[in-house]
């Protein structure tokens, strides 16, 4: 059994691989004063939950975006597993190459979420990730992970909305709502996102298929199904893109 794990800035991401098949996976908020001692705690009590301990688990696999988590994460792996984390690096992994100015700049996350909707396709792909940050990664026909785009996240943008106009409600659920022309503030705030960001899915995928040409599609990340409901260019879901290249850098040690 291996561990992947998934640092971003809003959410820490578990999968646990039983051979080639993810058995489980959860996810807690991703907190800076996080110890070593925490994590271990908690995932050892997310795996006691399906009759597993972490001295049964024989890799941590991490793509993280979250630097100062590094110490805790490390001694999870050394207290708590009695074996160093593995930390797959952009500039390391040898699966694609990437035309990125300064590979450094690119999250380890995005690259191994590209490489699992290549190995899904093999052929030009554009990934559009629903994270904290709403990303566009672009994959050429032969495989190279050639940049994309940085939008602004569906939740943080629904979050600054709140904190900025006061007379605006915090959502607490997102939905379609019956028609882009709202009558209440809940609609119309559900309207304004929910079909908005589909809106800057189809431009964002016109505007880049007429760079690069003909691409797959494909949408990842919590609110993938919502959004992609409502942008036809969206072909195919696929949730788990990051613990599936994570896993796949490790079986092909290319990390």
């Amino acid at each position: 059994m291996i561990l992947t794990m998934d640092v971003g800035n809003t959410n820490i991401k578990f999968g646990l691989w039983i051979g080639d098949r993810m058995d489980h996976n959860w996810r807690i908020s991703t907190r800076l004063s996080f110890s070593g001692d925490e994590l271990g705690m908690m995932v050892e009590s997310f795996l006691r939950l399906q009759g597993y301990a972490l001295r049964e688990i024989s890799d941590l696999v991490v793509a993280s975006v979250v630097l100062p988590m590094r110490p805790a994460i490390e001694r999870l792996g050394t207290r708590y597993m009695g074996k160093s984390p593995i930390f797959v690096e952009v500039r390391s992994q040898t699966l694609m190459p990437v035309l990125y100015r300064d590979p450094r700049e690119v999250g380890a996350d995005r690259v191994v979420g590209a490489i699992a909707a290549f190995r899904h396709f093999r052929a030009s792909t554009i990934v559009v990730d629903f994270g904290t940050a709403t990303t566009f990664d672009c994959i050429s026909e032969a495989g190279e992970y050639l940049g994309g785009a940085i939008a602004p996240g569906f939740r943080l943008s629904a979050d600054a909305l709140f904190d900025k106009a006061r007379r605006l409600p915090r959502l607490e659920q997102f939905y379609k709502p019956e028609s882009a022309i709202a009558r209440d503030t809940l609609d119309s705030l559900n309207s304004g996102l929910v079909l908005g960001y589909a809106g800057l899915v189809e431009g964002m995928v016109g505007r880049i298929k007429g760079e690069m040409g003909h691409a797959k599609v494909v949408a990842t990340g919590g609110l993938a199904s919502l959004i992609a409901d409502e942008a036809p260019v969206i072909e195919s879901i696929l949730p788990n893109l990051t613990m599936e290249g994570l896993k796949i850098v490790y079986d092909e040690k290319a990390f």
